[in-house]
């Protein structure tokens, strides 16, 4: 039996990820919400004026962070799924959040993260 790969192209998922219908408001919620599940006690959401027609938006938190592995999975599509083990106060469910409510008002996604164990 032969094996298909059938990943989509990437600009192609990405372009039908941005046609959700994510409202601005409920975009910027969506990706709180992921401050909110990582313990975070000061959030920030900063906006800056249009630059070269390009809004400019960063979501700035104190939570418990990620580490490299971790990282590797928020961002891939699915993270780890309806059916992985979860805190009681993880709001997420799909692993979709943070790339389809990003995708949806943007075409870059940059994400810092540290531990409290990272060096500074």
């Amino acid at each position: 039996m032969d094996v298909i790969n059938l990943s989509p192209p990437a600009s192609s998922l990405i372009e039908s990820i941005r046609s959700i219908g994510y409202s601005f408001d409920t975009a910027i919620a969506d990706i709180v919400d992921n401050s909110i599940s990582a313990l975070a006690k000061n959030i920030e959401v900063n906006i800056s004026p249009p630059e070269n027609g390009n809004l400019s938006v960063a979501i700035l938190d104190d939570g418990t962070g990620m580490t490299r592995d971790e990282l590797v999975i928020a961002m891939s599509l699915g993270g780890k799924g309806p059916r992985a083990k979860r805190d009681a106060g993880d709001l997420g469910r799909f692993g979709l959040g943070l790339k389809t409510a990003s995708f949806s008002q943007a075409k870059k996604l940059l994400v810092i993260t540290k531990t409290k164990n990272d060096a500074n």
